[in-house]
């Protein structure tokens, strides 16, 4: 008896020495990562961009969905525009306190001035509370633009709060390729940056398919692949959350693995296009035919289903994400992962609070992911502040 009570004892010490070494082993293989998510700011403003983002999410079955700080209207119409100090200052505490270390923010360069403003009501807030942010280039702007557009983004490179990896080198996303600037202009990038005293810029590419992406990367001469979005399709039938979350981990994690390519680990708050399916921004016309729904306003439920992420999903992905960056270190030098999206809300990719219908900020989402985050560690360096919400 006495021996069954020592053997039993030795197997349970084993096994809490097993969880406290693999506790160990993650903290140190998570130290310094850096958690970013992606912005694309179309609810500032009162442009064109605005209108249509007020169109797309206006039938009361997508109010879900709305940033927290839009407003409905007598009548149901729909009022977004974030453009406030204040609302910068609350985005920044929510970002903190689900985990977040940086943004990275969709430039257009100077095509649309009012997808700007919120980078630059960034840049002005007093107290960002460590957070950090980088670009997004498109490479097709950037082919328009030319060499030109590497004097404002080296200028970025230089602000203190720009987000670095590898002691210290500026991170940049690109989605898709560009087909005029070859690797020749992206090595004069990496001179300019080095003759602005900084190090050579760490270039990531974002693109839909990892063998034509990996191959994009050596012509270009970048450092990593990674995604900007899990989905591409536009459809009004979508794969449910769970199942896009084993496609990412399919066709992104293990095929970069089984490719040997560096990459930055990528995670995905959900696709859903279905408000644009119904009703098409002036951007997507061309491409995507509307099918509105007759369905009176007054009859419409909220259009909740298994596409939608539920707080718990979106988390437990996250924080997969985080586990896999952190024990594949060698496919992931730059030790960070990237999240579709902060707020693309009408594009199915939002972590940002939502507007409930009494008009309070739906922040389960922030909680439920900065639980996790601060579940796997204070490597992370997650914050916790305490929120209060101000009236747009």
């Amino acid at each position: 008896m006495n021996s069954f009570r020592c053997s039993h004892r030795i197997r349970v010490l084993a096994v809490l020495v097993l969880c406290i070494t693999n506790a160990m082993t993650f903290a140190a293989e998570a130290e310094g990562m850096r958690i970013g998510a992606i912005r694309w700011d179309g609810w500032y403003g009162k442009g064109g961009v605005v209108k249509a983002v007020e169109a797309s999410l206006g039938q009361p079955k997508y109010h879900f969905r709305l940033p927290w700080f839009a407003e409905v209207k007598a009548g149901g119409t729909v009022r977004i525009n974030g453009d406030s100090q204040a609302i910068m200052e609350q985005e920044i505490a929510y970002a903190a306190q689900a985990g977040m270390n940086y943004w990275a923010f969709v430039d257009y360069l100077d095509e649309a001035p009012d997808i700007s403003i919120a980078l630059n009501r960034f840049l002005a807030a007093p107290d960002k509370r460590g957070l950090r942010y980088c670009l997004v280039e498109e490479g097709h702007r950037l082919d328009k633009a030319g060499a030109e557009a590497w004097k404002p983004i080296v200028r970025h490179f230089q602000h203190p709060d720009y987000q670095t990896v590898l002691e210290g080198r500026p991170l940049l996303y690109v989605f898709l390729p560009t087909t005029k600037l070859a690797r020749a202009e992206w090595d004069e990038l990496r001179r300019l940056t080095v003759a602005a005293g900084l190090k050579s810029p760490y270039l990531v590419l974002m693109g839909f398919g990892p063998e034509q992406d990996a191959k994009a990367m050596a012509d270009l001469g970048f450092d990593a692949v990674s995604a900007y979005a899990r989905g591409g399709s536009y459809s009004m039938t979508q794969p449910s959350y769970a199942e896009q979350c084993a496609m990412i981990r399919r066709d992104r994690w293990e095929t970069w693995q089984a490719l040997g390519v560096p990459s930055v680990t990528f995670a995905s708050a959900g696709w859903d296009t279905r408000p644009r399916n119904e009703r098409p921004p002036p951007w997507m016309r061309d491409e995507v035919k509307p099918e509105p729904d007759p369905t009176p306003a007054a009859r419409q439920k909220p259009l909740l289903d298994a596409v939608t992420a539920t707080p718990e999903e979106l988390a437990r992905h996250l924080g997969e994400a985080v586990q896999w960056a952190a024990s594949h270190r060698e496919l992931n030098p730059a030790n960070t992962v990237i999240l579709y999206a902060w707020n693309e809300h009408d594009e199915g990719g939002w972590l940002q609070p939502t507007r409930r219908a009494d008009g309070s900020a739906d922040d389960s989402r922030v909680k439920a992911v900065g639980k996790v985050l601060h579940a796997l560690g204070g490597t992370l360096q997650a914050k916790d502040p305490s929120l209060s919400t101000p009236k747009p």
